[in-house]
């Protein structure tokens, strides 16, 4: 979720030059709680696309739609992606954030099968970088602990994410999860995942933000890949928030289906 919605002023943000002051460990500790707790505030829509820039080959572009609910105490989202021009062989998923646990569904052939836990990292489609991993965000509920303060073009607070042995939500290739939150309006600024040796593997950067219907949505993000130096940009073209999404637009017990685009907004 914190991929898609973001602070109400994060279009005004500050680039003022003094020191970012260190937080105490009360106000850390408020100020994460009041990030990881934060839900959409509404059912939304939306399609974007997704290119993907290899440092050394051709790019390539897929779109996608995505679609999210929020039913009861339960965070839903449903994307679908697939190579330009390629709207048949689309790639579906399911994915649900609860306060108990986490779930991820892929569609193959004409219903919906479970992804296990340990393929959570893995590229939700063949030649991208993004993974059911980086839209899901179960690192909000791992144990966090603040870094300290500093500036990535703003000024932000960095809080480190580490999962219980044991833990859930814990995804056996990541062993960590370093996340920046803007001064100012607490939002992602950047999302640092690190592999299973502590290495970095991967990089979210937020980019450009955009307000719909009262609502702030990011509009482009960068995800690179730190190894390779391969790079996807994830950007929204088209929204519809506040609407009103069927709930079987999520049920895994149903055959899968295509859902039905409500009239879009574009961006």
């Amino acid at each position: 979720m914190v991929l898609i919605f973001v602070s109400g002023a994060s279009a005004q943000v500050s680039r003022r030059n003094d020191k970012v002051a260190t937080l105490s460990p009360d106000d850390a500790a408020q100020r994460w709680a009041q990030f990881s707790q934060s839900r959409p505030m509404a059912d939304y829509c939306m399609k974007f696309t997704l290119t993907h820039i290899p440092r050394k080959a051709v790019e390539v572009v897929f779109n996608g739609e995505i679609f999210g609910a929020q039913i009861g105490v339960n965070s839903y989202m449903r994307i679908r992606i697939w190579k330009a021009d390629e709207v048949n062989n689309a790639v579906d998923y399911i994915l649900l954030d609860s306060p108990v646990s986490c779930k991820v569904w892929r569609a193959e052939a004409d219903k919906f099968i479970e992804v296990p836990k340990k393929d959570w990292s893995k590229p939700m489609c063949k030649g991208l970088i993004y993974s059911p991993f980086d839209f899901l965000t179960p690192f909000k509920s791992w144990k966090s602990s603040y870094d300290g303060a500093g500036r990535i073009g703003q000024a932000v607070h960095y809080f480190i994410l580490t999962p219980e042995k044991n833990a859930d939500n814990r995804v056996s290739d990541i062993s960590k999860v370093r996340v920046a939150l803007t001064r100012e309006f607490n939002s992602p600024a950047q999302i640092e995942t690190f592999d299973a040796s502590g290495e970095l593997a991967k990089t979210m950067s937020l980019g450009s933000v955009r307000k719909v219907d009262g609502l702030w949505i990011m509009l482009e993000a960068d995800m690179r890949d730190d190894i390779s130096r391969d790079k996807d940009k994830l950007r929204f073209t088209a929204a519809k928030l506040r609407a009103n999404i069927p709930a079987e637009v999520f049920d895994t017990a149903i055959p899968v289906a295509v859902p039905q685009i409500p009239l879009l907004e574009s961006l």
